[in-house]
């Protein structure tokens, strides 16, 4: 498959789309447009479901007391006639006022207004224990590679892993979906997705790299030939895994959608760096290696 394709000499057109799709996605993260939900910067959050009435946003943002900041106030529907309401951290008095504003709003008795509360300093442990199991995962999977193959493996999966995990963080920050403990099991599902795909190949370049000496056009023109053997089960194995996705994104309620999102993104950025990154990293890293030792092997001259 993809015969007239040079995965490891077109490199330079590959790392050019990762390149503009990193800048796209670093830039939408440096603008502080991640939409962080109340499990990771805190607050109160109120959910009503099968409500009576369906008021706009603006008029339920209205409704609450006086002494909430209003600006600070979010709105999501959930289905047709759901809402979740976010508002910075609330005591008991404001909580209670907010409830009762919510249920006269949206035609629903006080108890069927669900209020869950989370401090800032809970939500910033909670970050950094997401933090911590994303470099935990990504340590873990460097040491496995690095025994199983050997470190220049480790280190173009690496690189695949960080693209994919910075192109779905960026993603979620240029749409602004609402990035919660679900967004963290997602890219952690992502990146034993991705480590996968990249393991078939890396697994068959193992298999066909000769037993003799290094040479880079013997070395790349065997990496090419290994992808092309495993290439149409990679693409195969994402289309069919996205069909569901994409059905889950669609018809699956918020929680669900933005699940289904984060692994839209993160499967179809890892497939494209198991075969467009990954193998030319590994590639690449060779050359570079093989060159410093024949300079260093090289006699010096005065």
């Amino acid at each position: 498959m993809f015969p007239s394709v040079d995965f490891v000499g077109g490199w330079k057109i590959w790392f050019s789309i990762s390149g503009v799709l990193l800048l796209l996605s670093a830039g939408a993260i440096a603008l502080g447009n991640l939409n962080f939900g109340i499990d990771f910067q805190g607050g109160t959050q109120f959910t009503v479901l099968n409500a009576k009435s369906q008021p706009s946003d603006d008029e339920i943002i209205s409704s609450l007391p006086d002494g909430i900041d209003r600006d600070a106030v979010q709105v999501q529907t959930l289905g047709r006639d759901g809402y979740e309401i976010r508002t910075a951290e609330l005591d008991d008095s404001e909580r209670a006022a907010a409830q009762q504003a919510l249920s006269r709003e949206l035609g629903v008795q006080e108890d069927a207004v669900g209020v869950t509360t989370v401090s800032p300093a809970f939500g910033g442990q909670v970050r950094n224990q997401a933090l911590q199991a994303v470099g935990a995962a990504l340590l873990i999977i460097v040491i496995f590679i690095s025994f199983r193959f050997e470190f220049a493996f480790a280190l173009a999966a690496m690189v695949a892993l960080m693209h994919d995990i910075l192109v779905t963080v960026g993603f979620y920050a240029l749409v602004g979906r609402e990035v919660s403990l679900v967004t963290v099991v997602a890219v952690l599902t992502v990146l034993g997705y991705s480590i996968y795909d990249t393991i078939i190949i890396f697994d068959r370049i193992r298999e066909n790299t000769p037993t003799a000496g290094y040479n880079r056009r013997r070395f790349d023109d065997m990496v090419n030939s290994s992808i092309r053997q495993v290439v149409r089960r990679s693409i195969y194995t994402s289309v069919f895994s996205l069909i569901p996705i994409t059905a889950l994104l669609i018809f699956g309620e918020t929680t669900l959608a933005d699940f289904a999102f984060a692994l839209l993104v993160g499967i179809a950025a890892g497939t494209y760096s198991s075969i467009f990154i990954a193998s030319p990293v590994l590639a690449l890293y060779k050359a570079w290696r093989a060159g410093r030792l024949r300079s260093g092997r090289a006699p010096r001259t005065a």
